[in-house]
């Protein structure tokens, strides 16, 4: 675990130091687009295995899903300390990063229900490289293109499924599941209910933008959106 957390700190450190001219948030914005791609791409396939996983909360951690949930463990860790020390520790990101490496860190030591996790995890990542692109097209002065609506609009919709419709339905599975642990589906429920939170920001700022009177400008986003995970 202390090992993940190392290497995403050295992927910062590196990238920092190739990027030098550039703010510390633009490597910190790398790191987090690397996080949720490789999150993503190898959580979701833990979706399909030969079962449905929200099934068989039983079921022990492989070692593939050991080494992912290690890797968001790291890289939480990492982008909680980089919040506190350049102070951009919105409340409500704070409280999903503290949630998550709680239940990250439950998860790898009891060694089971890691199927189940990594799965929702990936979806839950799927957000974030939409984040990261549509942040580095604003910074490119890309903010009136249609490039750049059309990312903004796909993140908050992909944001709506995963984080809601999927969460919802994940999150009953999960509660009628009788072989659940009751911590499991205590952090459910938490991580449920800072989307709601998430969410609710979001769709203030895109009705004030899209179908408000005083439309917003594109920097004029809160910290919750653009520091999203």
């Amino acid at each position: 675990m202390l090992i993940s957390a190392v290497t995403w700190r050295l992927i910062y450190v590196l990238l920092r130091a190739y990027l030098k001219e550039r703010p510390p948030l633009f490597s910190c914005r790398i790191c987090s687009f690397i996080h949720g791609f490789v999150a993503a791409f190898m959580g979701i396939n833990q979706c399909f295995l030969f079962d449905w996983p929200f099934e068989h909360p039983e079921w022990k951690t492989s070692y593939l899903q050991t080494f992912i949930l290690n890797m968001s463990w790291g890289y939480f860790i990492h982008d909680t300390f980089w919040m506190l020390k350049y102070e951009r520790e919105d409340k409500t990101m704070m409280c999903h990063h503290l949630i998550c490496i709680f239940a990250l860190t439950r998860i790898i030591f009891k060694g089971y229900s890691g199927a189940q996790t990594t799965c929702a995890l990936g979806c839950m990542e799927l957000t974030n490289p939409f984040l990261q692109i549509r942040w580095f097209l604003r910074t490119y002065g890309f903010q009136s293109a249609p490039v750049f609506y059309s990312t903004e609009i796909s993140f908050f919709l992909v944001f709506i499924v995963v984080r809601l419709i999927l969460g919802t339905y994940f999150l009953t599975v999960i509660v009628k599941q009788p072989n659940n642990d009751w911590d499991f589906i205590f952090m459910s429920v938490a991580i449920y209910a800072v989307s709601w939170m998430f969410v609710f920001t979001m769709v203030k700022y895109f009705f004030k933008k899209y179908v408000g009177r005083d439309q917003l400008q594109p920097n004029q986003t809160s910290i919750a959106i653009q520091k999203q995970l």
